[in-house]
């Protein structure tokens, strides 16, 4: 289920936006969907502080060493569009293992989209460590 933080009616921009977050919560798309999604100059910043591109983290989810068992959009905290970008908030409950480590997360998300030549892009992302606590979000 997707709690809205406003209940006002989404914009066009706001519910293409949307349509990327759900996007990108669909594990089963990560080969394509994040090259084919970004802008050229996208950054992925994972919660060891370390970059990585659109297509470094397409290969880690390629990887036999990432076993997702889920990814489910638990909620959108805030979605803003403006004409030419947007930012968006929202946490993600994650079952998977890496390298056989088991990990069992409530992640929070932050992305930053541009428009260009008139299609909705993701152009940065940062994903908390598996800790976040919803309350913390009113």
């Amino acid at each position: 289920m997707i709690w809205r933080h406003t209940f006002r009616k989404l914009s066009s921009d706001s519910q293409q936006l949307e349509a990327l977050i759900q996007g990108f919560a669909d594990r089963s798309q990560d080969k394509t969907f994040l090259p084919a999604n970004t802008t050229s100059n996208f950054l992925a910043i994972r919660p060891s502080g370390n970059p990585i591109t659109a297509q470094g983290l397409a290969g880690m989810y390629d990887s036999d060493d990432l076993v997702i068992e889920l990814s489910e959009l638990v909620k959108i905290h805030r979605l803003e569009a403006d004409s030419d970008w947007g930012f968006a908030a929202f946490t993600l409950k994650e079952a998977f293992s890496y390298k056989g480590d088991l990990n069992n997360d409530l992640s929070t998300y932050s992305l930053i989209f541009k428009k260009i030549d008139g299609t909705w892009r993701i152009s940065w992302l940062q994903r908390s460590q598996g800790t976040t606590d919803l309350s913390t979000w009113g």
